[in-house]
């Protein structure tokens, strides 16, 4: 597997593909979760829904500008509601990040009262490097590892950042860390491993 990815840079981009499908198969079957557990929240919802074990079916999860879906009480509030959760307040800091508002996403998230989640301090990243700041986005992929090691999805998302700054050794080791720990379909190490074809064919054109 080292040695296959070694040579991806003298590779073209279906080579590249090709090369790390073989090396580890199990990486390409893919599977729609995101950094929130998106297959078991959603359980086959339409976007802008979860499912609800109160309601034992979808609710709804987006609302207007400034307003919150609440969880507790199954209705939209004022963002600064005191009555949202941290859970309230992620989901809709998910779905603005998701949505390119990625400064109102901050803003969210920075609501969340028990912060020291993998999970919200990967979204933090994702949003900060969105907004132009990659090394800070960075240093909070960082902190979401220390957490949690296992979380794909920030490793999936530090190598892409890896690759925004020209380190692609750097977003390779996050890859070989992916295919270590995925230990089944994984949808992040091929996400990368494309994010990593497309730096090294086309370069700083891509957007991550």
């Amino acid at each position: 597997m080292a040695r296959s990815i070694g040579y991806m840079t003298a590779l073209g981009a279906g080579a590249i593909l090709l090369v790390l499908a073989l090396a580890v198969p199990q990486a390409f079957a893919v599977e729609d979760t995101d950094d929130s557990g998106g297959a078991k929240a959603s359980k086959g919802c339409p976007s802008g829904q979860r499912y609800s074990e109160k309601k034992h079916g979808c609710v709804r999860t987006s609302c207007g500008t400034g307003q919150v879906w609440s969880s507790g009480v199954d209705a939209c509030l004022d963002g600064n509601s005191a009555s949202l959760s941290d859970d309230d307040l992620y989901v809709a800091g998910r779905e603005l990040g998701q949505e390119g508002h990625y400064a109102e996403a901050l803003k969210l998230f920075f609501r969340v009262k028990n912060r020291e989640q993998a999970r919200v301090l990967n979204s933090i990243g994702y949003s900060t490097r969105k907004l132009g700041d990659v090394d800070k986005g960075i240093d909070y992929y960082h902190q979401a590892l220390a957490i949690d090691p296992n979380f794909t999805k920030a490793r999936q998302y530090l190598g892409e950042a890896y690759l925004l700054k020209g380190d692609v050794a750097k977003a390779k080791e996050q890859l070989m860390e992916i295919a270590d720990r995925c230990g089944g379909p994984c949808n992040d190490y091929e996400l990368l491993v494309k994010a990593i074809a497309t730096y090294v064919t086309e370069g700083e054109s891509a957007d991550w």
